[in-house]
């Protein structure tokens, strides 16, 4: 009772907030003012809300995308549904939140929400060890980023003289505050939307719900940066030093990311990798610091939000189904196009969403996609080396994109021709996995709860490129369809023959983490071992000695009780001729 009164409450929420994004739009832009609390005579911080364009897109997305995952997850998840729908209710209204903030510590306070509940969904199944250390891990990497997101808010504020967003900007600002600011804020950037160096939480975030995934990936928390930017726009124009850093950044991310998606062996670790190159992808356009560089990065967002949402519904539904997404699993059920035939509506919808991703012409993302490489190009054009950085950099990421689009799908859904004797592509993988005929009769597509929304979502990825206009640069277009074939026909040539050679640095991630391990989590842990036992044999042997010699004390003062009024008798007596001869060596 308790779980079907929360989904109703979480659906009802979504349809709530994409009706506010109906009713807003076409609206003249304005701000609803709260009272606020003094920080100085002058510096006030409020709760002021704002509507405007920008916000009416995000509550569009983050409504739409809410709703099917809620929608989504009364079939895919029974276990605890009262709290899980709580949390995912939560984690969309923190996000709304953020979205309609018109001061910076209402911002901060539906940013510092979101972190709350992804670390708490993140975990949902908190009897798995990698599910709890994956929360963990997400809690304690975007906490660290909010530090400086939270002093970034303090230089900005009292350097504008203002917390109020629409005013910053406006008013004067030494060049080096409005540089530590932005910089200070982009490390919160770089936090909640897992950009290098702080971007290896997300792939570890992955045991939790696949709906989950697809809210965190698509509509909340690693979205914010991105609209964070974008809102503050203009003041991250003033400055071109952090312009500079996010276009790194960016650029580094984005082809790392995609490489170590190359070499992931599990469906949702490749989409993990894939939002992180694809985020990147927007960074890179806001870097620009152009309005073609903004209106790019917005439009991938919002198509990018579609397709994303839809691969890990997708994914979950493998999950469900036939228990793991692992690729070393889903290639035993290839045979005879076991996938295909017992599951076609995921089967059509995850093609639709991969094609979105990897930019097959005609699909959202490629529209999107080219809008960001056609922004770059005009930049590159007018003389910027920033322009020319970014406009390599998304190149290659759309090549390496359609590789790891191409592998995922020929591996997951089709049989590969090379049968025995074929490598072992897989870890623990038999070379003759392909002969073997798992039990494929309970293989069928789940309810039409699940169902919709990937259908709902396929159309968002196939005609979202279309909401704009369509406005194509056809040799933008030839270059990155190109870039798309060359590297899809590689991961097909692989396919073919039985084989996915991944190099140990990719298996590894760059060895990011071990190398965090080694120059952050081995450190933290000796000094806690250190403060440990500075605790427990220096603090702690100072107060156990107090104690120690208080019971001495009691001990040698019991002695004096023996209860013989003899013995009394004449300690009183010696003690007052005590006292007589002291007053008479006193007196004289």
């Amino acid at each position: 009772m308790i779980a079907t009164t929360w989904r109703v409450v979480g659906v009802g929420f979504s349809l709530l907030v994409i009706l506010a994004a109906i009713l807003l739009s076409g609206v003249e832009p304005q701000q609803t003012s709260f009272p606020g609390t003094g920080v100085g005579p002058d510096v006030f911080w409020t709760f002021d809300l704002r509507t405007d364009d920008l916000t009416v897109l995000l509550l569009a997305v983050v409504g739409v995308v809410s709703a099917c995952v809620q929608v989504y997850s009364i079939g895919y998840l029974h276990e605890r549904a009262a709290s899980y729908t709580a949390l995912v209710t939560l984690f969309t209204a923190a996000m709304v939140t953020v979205v309609v903030a018109d001061s910076l510590f209402l911002l901060l306070i539906g940013w510092e929400v979101m972190g709350v509940c992804s670390y708490l969904l993140i975990g949902h199944y908190w009897e798995r060890r990698d599910a709890r250390s994956g929360a963990m891990k997400a809690f304690l990497m975007t906490r660290f980023a909010d530090v400086g997101f939270l002093f970034g808010i303090f230089v900005l504020g009292i350097g504008y003289n203002t917390f109020r967003i629409s005013e910053l900007g406006s008013g004067p600002i030494s060049p080096g505050a409005l540089t530590a600011g932005t910089v200070l804020l982009l490390v919160g950037v770089v936090g909640k939307s897992a950009q290098v160096p702080l971007q290896t939480w997300l792939p570890d975030a992955m045991p939790g719900p696949s709906p989950v995934s697809a809210l965190i990936h698509a509509a909340t928390m690693v979205a914010a940066g991105v609209f964070l930017i974008a809102r503050l726009y203009d003041v991250f124009v003033e400055a071109e030093a952090t312009l500079t850093v996010l276009a790194v950044v960016a650029c580094v991310t984005m082809l790392v990311s995609a490489l170590c998606a190359m070499a992931a062996v599990e469906v949702k670790r490749v989409l993990a990798w894939s939002t992180v190159s694809q985020l990147a992808i927007m960074f890179a356009g806001l870097s620009l610091g152009t309005e073609d560089g903004r209106h790019a990065a917005l439009f991938h967002l919002v198509t990018h939000a579609s397709f994303k949402a839809l691969l890990f519904l997708c994914a979950g539904v493998l999950l469900h189904q036939v228990g793991s997404a692992a690729f070393v699993v889903l290639r035993r059920y290839t045979r005879r196009g076991a996938l295909r035939r017992a599951m076609p509506v995921t089967f059509v919808t995850m093609t639709i969403g991969l094609g979105a991703l990897a930019g097959v012409p005609g699909l959202a993302g490629f529209f999107s996609k080219d809008s960001v490489v056609e922004a770059a190009w005009h930049h590159a054009r007018d003389g910027s080396t920033i322009g020319w950085v970014v406009l390599v950099s998304v190149c290659l990421t759309a090549a390496l994109t359609a590789f790891y689009c191409v592998r995922l799908w020929l591996w997951t859904f089709f049989r590969t021709p090379a049968l025995a004797g074929a490598l072992g592509a897989f870890e623990d993988d038999d070379p003759m996995a392909d002969v073997d005929e798992p039990d494929t009769s309970k293989l069928r597509e789940p309810s039409w709860l699940m169902l919709g929304p990937l259908v709902l979502l396929a159309i968002g990825a196939a005609g979202l490129g279309y909401a704009d206009g369509v406005h194509v640069h056809w040799g933008v277009a030839l270059v990155t369809t190109v870039l798309a074939v060359f590297g899809a026909l590689p991961a097909y040539s692989l396919w073919q023959r039985g084989a996915d050679p991944r190099p140990v640095v990719l298996e590894h991630e760059f060895g990011l983490d071990a190398a965090y391990q080694g120059a952050v989590v081995v450190p933290v842990r000796w000094f806690a071992k250190l403060a440990v036992l500075g605790d427990r044999d220096v603090i702690g042997g100072y107060v156990r000695a107090t104690g120690r010699a208080g019971t001495l004390a009691s001990q040698g003062f019991r002695l004096l009780q023996t209860g013989n009024v003899q013995t009394y008798l004449t300690a009183a007596v010696i003690g007052v001729v005590a006292l007589a001869v002291l007053a008479g060596v006193i007196a004289s």
